[in-house]
């Protein structure tokens, strides 16, 4: 069990801040485009002298950045709220839903001819209406607990997940199909300030939610029961929680797309880091997740002429950093 002081939590933090803003400046510098640290600089103070500069700087390479920071952050907090609720390491934000009924929603308004602004909306809607089903499930069955949550999650998504088969099925191959298939990969080449203000209400309701509660998420990680004995009041704190991240779940899935890995991964790094304490761990994640994303995304639009969707860079990076970390923390599967 890692024991850490509040001395070198606080040490943790400034650093892990201190790489995002170093982590900035070289994705503000790399694209197809170089600009050095003193050319953005000079853009950023006099956007004047080049316009050329500026306007790849401030319309395309700084929603960017901010929307990678924000995804990233979200999807690290959603992941370590569920695997504290859901009592288990190997949950991810997707687990009730969210993803497979986001995708569908983007499909059918793709399906529809619609633009970027209807196909986000129905994709948040949709990953919405995933979770609410669920829940429904749930109820309907007159059953309580994490394991029927996360078995009527299992069935959701993999209706949603056929729905999206039939949708892509129905599509023009010459044009929808792939415009399906790419927003299921992730990406965020058509994010802008307008879409980001969008969804920052989401965002915001379902930090703030967990931060206050994040006292309570190392508690019930360690079971109903003893949370019960603490004086939790489980079944309503695990219903704003699951709701608080599916906000955040849903308003990034409808931003970028779906984008795998990081919700699972990246708490699991902030634990090794500073504890198992998701009072600590919560913010670091958030750091942590942004970070990640950010170089991911860098990665994306810099080593090609093309752009690589997100999700396959995440799955290359993720993947064996997921087995590392299993053999690192020797987690019991059973």
């Amino acid at each position: 069990m890692i024991l850490i002081t509040n001395h070198r939590y606080q040490i943790t933090l400034w650093s892990a801040l201190l790489l995002v803003f170093v982590s900035v400046i070289i994705a503000l510098s790399c694209g197809r485009i170089y600009y050095s640290p003193v050319e953005i600089g000079q853009t950023m103070l006099a956007p004047q002298s080049n316009p050329v500069a500026a306007n790849i700087i401030f319309n395309l390479r700084l929603p960017r950045i901010l929307g990678a920071l924000l995804i990233g952050a979200a999807l690290a907090m959603a992941g370590c709220a569920f695997q504290s609720v859901f009592h288990n390491p190997l949950v991810s934000p997707d687990i009730l839903g969210v993803s497979y009924g986001s995708a569908a929603g983007a499909a059918t308004a793709i399906l529809l001819g619609s633009g970027i602004w209807l196909t986000q909306t129905l994709a948040f809607l949709g990953g919405v209406l995933a979770v609410v089903l669920t829940l429904l499930i749930a109820r309907i069955l007159n059953q309580r607990g994490t394991l029927i949550l996360v078995l009527a999650g299992i069935v959701i998504s993999g209706f949603m997940q056929a729905l999206v088969g039939l949708l892509k099925y129905i599509a023009d191959p010459d044009s929808q199909l792939q415009s399906i298939v790419y927003w299921q990969l992730g990406s965020l080449a058509k994010i802008d300030f307008p879409s980001i203000a969008a969804v920052i209400p989401f965002l915001l309701c379902g930090t703030i939610i967990l931060f206050i509660l994040r006292w309570h998420m190392t508690i019930l990680s360690l079971g109903d029961q003893q949370a019960r004995l603490e004086g939790i009041n489980v079944e309503i704190e695990q219903l704003l929680i699951i709701a608080a991240s599916t906000f955040l779940t849903a308003a990034t899935v409808c931003l970028s797309g779906n984008i795998g890995w990081i919700g699972l991964v990246i708490p699991h790094i902030a634990r090794l880091i500073i504890g198992a304490n998701t009072k600590r761990a919560l913010p670091l994640a958030a750091i942590l997740g942004g970070l990640f994303l950010l170089i991911v995304d860098t990665l994306a639009r810099s080593l090609s002429g093309g752009e690589i969707p997100l999700s396959i860079l995440t799955g290359f990076i993720g993947a064996p950093l997921f087995v590392y970390i299993l053999m690192k923390k020797k987690v019991r599967l059973n």
